[in-house]
């Protein structure tokens, strides 16, 4: 995406914005944005915005060749049906209406530029607060305005969007429902117990536990949530020797096992289990 692109989108998007700093509107002024407050962030070439610019990125364990990994197993089709179940729940909410979508913990994009295209009238925003993530969003074409921020301080308005998604990432769900509209919803996507279980095997026993129960996230959930529909996604599918070491390299299950241990192994099946969960947040602080 380059600048005339981004500043293009920036204009439709900013009534959703609010500085991260003070939580006043932000304006556009030339290639940067600003706040009343006189806070102020500049629009990057590669087309996003760094709403976190203290954040230190050397730091993080989620990286460009954790991203670009992520990117082949995403583009194969992998996550298609978990896709597919979270645009069957906003088709079936909104239709062809319009809507403003946060994918929090968006990462080089895919559910975000895919929902754009599925709804065109829909307002967009990915957040990440991954800067490699955000810059692998950027790079491919989509409508959609990448922001590199705090998940637990969104820079977003109070009560601006009908839906927060959140796939695979820890939720704050204090700052979802004060981003949220009255009737907003989110659209929660975790792990189920058989989720990637052939690279549990291949890491033991360098992982903590043995096996996985999504029990606790669930009962976290429940307490600051009505859940209005639970669908469970699930399929076992062989892996080319690309394909196993994309799914090997981009798990964060790999980030305490050796590496020569990740290098020598091989998938031939991976099974995705996961359940999609639609619900409407009851304003109890995470």
């Amino acid at each position: 995406m380059n600048l005339k692109t981004l500043t293009r989108i920036l204009q439709n998007h900013l009534p959703l914005l609010a500085c991260p700093r003070c939580g006043e509107p932000f304006t556009l002024a030339g290639s940067s944005v600003k706040c009343s407050n006189g806070h102020c962030y500049d629009l990057a070439a590669k087309g996003y915005v760094n709403l976190a610019p203290q954040h230190d990125q050397s730091r993080e364990k989620y990286d460009a060749a954790l991203f670009e990994s992520r990117s082949i197993v995403l583009e194969s089709g992998f996550y298609a049906p978990v896709l597919d179940t979270v645009a069957g729940m906003l088709a079936e909410r909104f239709g062809d209406r319009p809507f403003a979508l946060a994918d929090a913990g968006c990462g080089e994009g895919y559910y975000a530029r895919s929902l754009a295209v599925r709804f065109p009238a829909a307002s967009v925003i990915g957040l990440d607060l991954s800067r490699d993530g955000i810059l692998a969003a950027a790079r491919k074409p989509g409508d959609v305005l990448w922001l590199v921020a705090d998940l637990k301080q969104p820079p977003l308005a109070p009560e601006k969007l009908d839906v927060v998604l959140d796939v695979l990432t820890p939720a704050s769900y204090d700052a979802f429902q004060r981003i949220l509209k009255a009737d907003g919803e989110l659209i929660k996507v975790i792990p189920d117990a058989d989720y990637l279980k052939e690279i549990r095997q291949a890491f033991q026993p360098h992982l903590r536990q043995e096996g996985y129960s999504n029990s606790q996230v669930l009962e976290h959930l429940s307490r600051h949530a009505a859940i209005l529909d639970q669908q469970e996604v699930r399929q076992t599918l062989p892996l080319n020797a690309e394909q196993s070491r994309a799914f090997l390299q981009m798990t964060p299950m790999g980030f305490s096992v050796p590496d020569e241990v990740r290098q020598a192994a091989e998938l031939e099946q991976i099974t995705l289990h996961l359940q999609v969960i639609r619900c409407r947040l009851n304003g109890a602080e995470a």
